[in-house]
């Protein structure tokens, strides 16, 4: 019976045993004395280390395995590999930020076994046992020889250690997926890694419990999932029955962070609440309207309740501000708007980074998460109207100095939102007649206050009238029928309070401009006549500028001779104005010329002179002539006066142009190079879907079909919330392609030697820039041949 106890006590050690020691003890004196009698060959006097586990009945499955991946899986920005190359690796995101959804995908194309565990209710004394049961459970079968691992008194982190030599000896690389390991107590889990010193780690965990104790103690840099991209949002709203813009899914994104959860439910919600527009959800929570409690309200208000009171109240304030600012002007916005001190604010900022709650930039910058954003302006709404428009002013005084140190697209968003939120119209109608406002996409975020200030009588007449003239500019570049009304509008202010010359230019130029649209001939004749006493009373600048609208005026009632002789003096002054020469723009981009620049040289002299090139370039099309390099210089300065909208309008028009001439490869090389590099810089969606669409086509006519197409596919789902006419200019783009892959495109253009020298040094010769005959570059095509587009029309009824 010593002999029975004995053996007894080494079963109570045995890991992952199933049965109770004396029954094991029996059971093996049964097969030892069977194995005697040599009755079964099986059992012929031998017992084999690897079959010791199955007689012993340990438990050596994997007892977890990877939940799997949604269906369809929707990738990630800037997705990280699963493997690359680092022991430990941690990756850290909110519930919902698609962590698990992310490795069970990166999973089914992994090399080497993957063993997935969810510690979440594992407590951490018992880690390193469940990792080896689980380790083993995956690994078995595959000559590891686990019999002789698991011997009696074994401890988790001892087998840990056994089984780590073994795949070092192997040279196999196995991985350790280890889930939720918030939840675990640091010194554990480290033990755990030393002991599988040859096993790869991923650690997934929430941003709390004791994530910074893990990448202090192992000296791992957290890593975060980017989200979901527009294209991603914007499929993922179409499969829910909801539809928006470019715009719309971009909105979205800035207020869940686009974080796939979020974004799901924001999306249900916008199906249930909104009849499944996006525009009217991102609307209400933008302002925090929204009736419906979503996930992210739930999920990040607890990460926000955990926080002491004073750190709450940073996050809180923080959530005001959607551009990035340096810490110091943070600090400078918390402590003028009542929150803490700077010494305390600066030491607050490692918690919040720890919690998730704060994100980093470079150049020493930070911003509240995206997604947390919305529940920190929920929580300040709370404190009532007056508490947030307070809040609101002080951080635009900080915003509006940072833009004087540091220009950026989105701190003139933020400030140009904060100065209508807390009434500045006299600021916004300022900056709504400069051109430059109109360029950078941030007109729908003060339109609507320029509305209502251009029609409060308590408002002064020359701030109404400027207010008018914005909204005349803005829908004038629209097309929209309001044009006419805002002019009568601002006729009527004119007449009512006896304002100015300058009053009757702005009007009077628009009116000039809109008549000429529309093919009114003597009216446009009749107001030019009646505008020349005005300019002559006002500046050289405004001459120019009076100019450059006649020229506009004659090209749109179709006389371009006219349009071609007024703005060719128009361009050599602004030339000589900014001291450059079309010499020294040869060769040279925007930041190579911005030194170049006259010391004193305005912005809008820039901005004009690109305008006048643009026309000139409209007019030699009009004329039939090749004139490549007008809008290439156009472009340049549109760069160097930052000017995207027109720098994205040119630069397809130039894109085109080469279209026209057959030069594919010129017209790829300026999609890749300018205009796609530009559209990822600014953001602008009103050109998102039109430059990618002309980018498919491009392609096409490059003979690269399969990216065309896929190019097409992944804008198909934005159609839903586009206008008739872009649905049909996609369709006709989509048409166009197929076209191109089932006839070929026509032969490219190959340019005769030194044409281009030749071309700049026409345009840098004093007096008319020479063009150069289209035919001269492209042979004729027969009326009766087919057209060389790829439609298979004959040219007469397609392009002739």
């Amino acid at each position: 019976m010593e002999a029975v106890q004995a053996s007894c006590r080494l079963a109570e050690v045995l890991p992952f045993a199933t049965l109770a020691p004396e029954t094991l003890v029996w059971k093996l004196a049964g097969v030892v004395m069977l194995a005697a009698t040599g009755e079964r060959a099986s059992l012929d006097h031998v017992f084999a280390a690897n079959e010791l586990p199955p007689l012993f009945e340990q438990l050596l499955l994997q007892l977890q395995d990877l939940p799997v991946p949604p269906v369809p899986y929707r990738v990630q920005q800037d997705e990280p590999d699963l493997l690359t190359g680092d022991r430990v690796r941690l990756i850290v995101g909110h519930s919902g930020a698609g962590k698990t959804s992310w490795l069970a995908q990166a999973a089914q194309h992994a090399a080497g076994p993957l063993v997935y565990l969810d510690v979440a209710d594992t407590p951490s004394a018992a880690l390193a046992n469940a990792v080896a049961r689980e380790a083993a459970g995956r690994l078995q079968g595959r000559g590891y020889g686990l019999g002789e691992i698991f011997l009696p008194g074994a401890s988790g982190r001892e087998i840990l250690q056994l089984l780590s030599r073994r795949i070092a000896d192997r040279g196999d690389a196995v991985t350790v997926a280890l889930d939720n390991v918030h939840k675990l107590a640091a010194d554990d889990l480290i033990g755990v890694i030393q002991a599988g010193k040859d096993i790869n780690f991923l650690l997934l965990a929430r941003p709390e419990g004791e994530v910074p104790a893990i990448e202090a103690t192992v000296g791992v840099r957290r890593e975060t999932l980017g989200g979901w991209a527009a294209d991603t949002v914007a499929a993922a709203a179409r499969d829910a029955g909801c539809k928006g813009d470019a715009a719309d899914f971009q909105r979205l994104i800035d207020l869940t962070g686009g974080l796939p959860l979020f974004v799901q439910n924001a999306l249900a919600v916008a199906e249930a609440d909104y009849q499944g527009s996006v525009k009217r959800l991102c609307a209400d929570l933008a302002r925090s309207a929204h009736t419906t409690e979503m996930a992210q309200d739930l999920i990040l208000g607890r990460a926000f309740e955990r926080l002491p009171d004073t750190m709450a109240k940073i996050a809180d304030l923080l959530s005001l501000c959607d551009a990035p600012l340096t810490r110091e002007e943070a600090a400078s916005y918390v402590v003028a708007a009542g929150g803490a001190e700077r010494p305390i604010f600066l030491q607050s900022l490692r918690k919040l980074l720890s919690s998730g709650l704060l994100q980093t930039f470079a150049s020493d910058k930070i911003k509240l998460h995206d997604a947390a954003r919305v529940v920190g302006k929920g929580r300040l709404a709370l404190l009532g109207t007056e508490a947030v428009k307070a809040h609101q002013e002080a951080l635009r005084s900080v915003v509006q100095q940072s833009l004087l140190e540091s220009w950026s697209p989105a701190k003139l968003s933020l400030f140009l939102r904060l100065t209508g939120e807390v009434g500045r119209l006299d600021v916004l109608v300022e900056m709504a007649t400069e051109e430059l406002f109109h360029e950078m996409g941030v007109w729908p975020e003060v339109e609507a206050y320029l509305e209502h200030g251009a029609q409060d009588e308590g408002i002064p007449p020359d701030q109404r009238i400027k207010a008018l003239d914005g909204l005349a500019f803005a829908d004038m570049k629209a097309g929209s029928d309001r044009v006419a009304s805002w002019l009568d509008q601002m006729d009527a202010l004119i007449t009512t309070h006896k304002l100015g010359a300058e009053e009757r230019l702005r009007v009077g130029m628009k009116r000039m401009n809109l008549l000429a649209s529309k093919g009114d001939g003597q009216g446009t004749a009749r107001l030019m006549a009646d505008l020349a006493p005005f300019v002559n009373k006002l500046s050289p600048g405004h001459r120019r500028v009076f100019s450059y609208n006649l020229a506009c005026a004659e090209l749109a009632l179709g006389e371009p001779k006219a349009a071609i002789k007024r703005i060719q003096p128009l361009i050599k002054e602004y030339y000589d104005l900014i001291g450059l020469s079309p010499e020294l723009v040869m060769g040279n981009n925007a930041p190579e010329l911005e030194p170049m620049l006259k010391e004193g040289a305005e912005v809008d002299d820039v901005k004009h002179l690109a305008d006048s090139l643009d026309v000139l370039a409209k007019a030699l099309d009009a004329e039939g002539s090749f004139s490549p390099l007008a809008r290439v210089h156009a472009l340049k300065f549109y760069d160097l006066a930052r000017a995207p909208d027109s720098l994205f309008r040119v630069g397809q028009d130039l894109v085109d142009q080469f279209i026209r001439q057959r030069d594919f490869d010129g017209a790829l090389n300026m999609m890749e190079s300018i205009v796609l590099p530009q559209l990822r810089q600014w953001k602008l969606a009103d050109y998102l879907i039109s430059v990618r669409s002309q980018f498919a086509v491009v392609l096409a006519y490059c003979e690269r079909y399969s990216e065309a197409e896929a190019e097409m596919f992944r804008l198909e789902p934005y159609r839903s919330g586009l206008g008739p006419l872009a649905q049909k200019e996609l369709d006709d783009q989509r048409n166009l392609i197929a076209n191109l892959k089932r006839f070929g495109p026509p032969p490219k253009w190959v340019p005769p030697p030194g044409l281009l020298d030749r071309l700049a040094a026409q345009l840098g010769r004093k007096g008319r820039v020479p063009s150069m005959p289209s035919r001269a570059v492209v042979p004729k095509v027969g009326r009766n041949e087919r057209c060389p587009c790829g439609s298979g029309r004959k040219y007469k009824y397609c392009h002739g």
